[in-house]
């Protein structure tokens, strides 16, 4: 029978794994957060000096309309959120193939297909043609890679790699945009 204390000392052992987890979603929502704030403040200062600029020029005569917040969402959501980005994927089941999956989650996802063994976020960065030395670039792609985890596409080890599902890669693993995201496979 094992002891109490040694049941204890696992189970804070589990407890602290969760929380190490979890702290590092954590951290990747607010990069994510801190980057999206900066964007927001570049833009909103380049329409401010656009707006002067046009103004000292005398070419602005009307009041120039910004978007509230609600109408920026909405055309987010209806024209995607960004070039790169792709909308979030759906939920595997089975027949599907990556070719439901758009922009970045298809790179991480066939990059991962490709990998010959668990790859990190790291790995995965380079594998998609990003610069790994730049925290935030491995932030989005391992963001991206608990997306794709989260809806069956990946796993992901207790060491934090991924792989592809056993499911995902069988029938919709493109051998050829594997191969093309494969690290040094001939990419420029």
């Amino acid at each position: 029978m094992p002891s109490v204390l040694g049941l204890m000392e696992r189970r804070e052992a589990r407890a602290r794994q969760d929380l190490e987890s979890w702290t590092e979603v954590l951290e990747q929502a607010q990069v994510e957060v801190d980057a999206a704030r900066e964007r927001v403040e570049r833009a909103r200062v380049g329409r401010e000096e656009l707006v002067s600029v046009l103004a000292e020029e005398g070419t602005v005569n009307t009041p120039v309309s910004v978007p509230s917040g609600g109408e920026v969402a909405a055309a987010m959501r209806s024209s995607g959120s960004g070039s790169g980005h792709g909308k979030r994927p759906p939920v595997w089941r089975s027949g599907m193939g990556e070719k439901v999956l758009s922009g970045l989650y298809r790179e991480v996802f066939a990059a991962a297909v490709a990998s010959s063994g668990p790859v990190n976020g790291v790995e995965l960065t380079r594998a998609v043609g990003r610069e790994a030395a730049i925290k935030n670039e491995v932030e989005k792609i391992r963001h991206r890679a608990y997306a794709l985890e989260k809806r069956g596409w990946l796993v992901r080890a207790k060491d934090g790699r991924f792989t592809p599902a056993s499911g995902a890669v069988g029938r919709g693993a493109s051998p050829a945009s594997a191969e093309r995201l494969r690290p040094g496979a001939g990419t420029a």
